[in-house]
């Protein structure tokens, strides 16, 4: 379970919003995105990137803006476009309409509503409340919401999980009259005070694919054909299956996938997938039923993709239930090869400050990314290229310690670097 980061006195309401079938169409990438540093502007068409502090903005339908830190976007509203959040400062944002997705990590964006938006938050990505009321469309694909205080459902309001998008909170109302929704993948809900504040007004859902974990064995009414578990510590320990591990190790040949598991309950098999962009996914095995060993409760799993060379390559694991249901893993990547030395990128490790240069005769638009090792876009900046030789510098003061992957697209060419903090 992802650690959950407590707020101090901030609520967030969701203004009313038509319903919807699905969670959420897919994203919009941030690649290709044009760096934004003037204020004072009307967006209504085109992908930008903001990296430093922009101010008074109004994000039109059309447009698509990706926030990633050091940058901080200042007194602007969203009024039919799509708002990116992967790290950065949101402050004084008012979202009437459109689709704030949350990627990365929000708290406490001051000052800031999102009446009339639908609010995803997807991709691994956290929201932080102390309060939230729900009058329009929440989404949690693949994502976390942690409410300190009291989570509420109005009368309007939809909230619709997948990939075992999982709510956390202490008390939990519900009033609304469409009911909580999951898709074809499952989404937890845990409850930490079922008996406290908790008030199930209307029936919760039609769908045994949205799981309700409480922590003893009082179970409030009108959960509907939700599939409770009591004595439950939280939405992880409420999964099929609990890993304690997934690694992706890079050998002479090959890949050499690992993972083990805590905890199966009525758990069928894993499908090994693959993907190069960490977005499109390919099923590379058939059913991975028998673990290759068991000890203690614990069950180790190995499978060897030979049919790579080089490149970076990102793997997930598919959980399928007994009953047909499946979840996703967390994502890991792997580097095989060495590849053109024209890149370069120093000092690595990086402490502040990282410079990747690049020296090639061609000339053109640089596209270059930052992205942690799951895969989650952390910088994202294009430039035109007018020199053989070119260095631009990505700030790392606000990112954490961990493995990062640097990638540079410049026409038909695409390098890919490992960089260490």
């Amino acid at each position: 379970m992802k650690k959950i980061v407590y707020l101090i006195g901030f609520a967030l309401s969701l203004g009313a919003q038509t319903s919807f079938g699905q969670c959420a169409p897919a994203s919009p990438s941030c690649s290709g995105c044009t760096a934004l540093t003037a204020s004072n502007q009307n967006l209504s068409s085109g992908k930008y990137c903001i990296t430093t502090t922009v101010s008074n903005l109004n994000i039109q339908a059309g447009a698509v803006v990706c926030v990633t830190a050091p940058g901080s976007l200042v007194n602007s509203n969203l009024v039919g476009g799509t708002l990116i959040y992967n790290s950065g400062t949101l402050s004084n944002f008012n979202a009437n309409s459109g689709d704030l997705r949350v990627h990365g990590t929000l708290t406490n964006p001051v000052n800031s509503n999102f009446n009339g938006a639908r609010v995803i938050v997807e991709n691994g990505g956290i929201l932080n409340m102390t309060d939230m009321n729900i009058n329009g469309d929440l989404v949690v694909d693949n994502g976390t919401v942690n409410v300190t205080n009291l989570f509420r459902i109005n009368g309007n309001g939809n909230v619709c999980m997948a990939n075992m998008g999982q709510i956390h909170t202490q008390y939990f109302q519900n009033n609304n009259k469409n009911g909580t929704t999951a898709q074809s993948t499952k989404g937890c809900i845990s409850i930490s005070n079922p008996q406290g504040q908790t008030n199930l007004n209307n029936v919760l859902t039609g769908s045994s694919n949205v799981l309700v974990c409480l922590p003893g064995s009082f179970t409030p009414g009108n959960l509907g054909s939700a599939t409770v578990t009591n004595n439950c510590s939280g939405c992880t320990s409420a999964l099929p299956v609990t890993y304690a591990y997934f690694r992706a190790l890079a050998q002479q040949t090959g890949v050499r996938l690992e993972w083990q598991t805590s905890n199966e309950l009525n758990h069928g098999y894993f499908i090994v997938e693959r993907s190069t962009n960490a977005m499109d996914f390919t099923a590379i095995s058939g059913p991975v039923i028998d673990p290759i060993g068991t000890q203690n409760g614990s069950k180790s799993y190995r499978y060897i993709d030979d049919a790579i060379t080089e490149g970076t390559f990102y793997y997930r694991l598919k959980q399928v239930d007994t009953d047909g249901q499946y979840v996703y893993s967390k994502l890991v990547a792997v580097i095989l090869g060495d590849q053109n030395p024209v890149v370069h990128v120093f000092p690595n490790p990086v402490v502040n400050q990282l410079n990747v240069s690049l020296e090639t005769d061609e000339m053109g638009i640089i596209d270059t990314e930052l992205s942690d090792i799951s895969g989650k876009l952390l910088f994202s900046e294009s430039r035109n290229k007018t020199e053989k030789k070119q260095v631009q510098v990505i700030n790392f003061q606000q990112i954490p310690t961990g493995i990062y992957l640097v990638s540079i697209r410049l026409g038909n060419q695409f390098f890919i670097r490992k960089v260490v903090k």
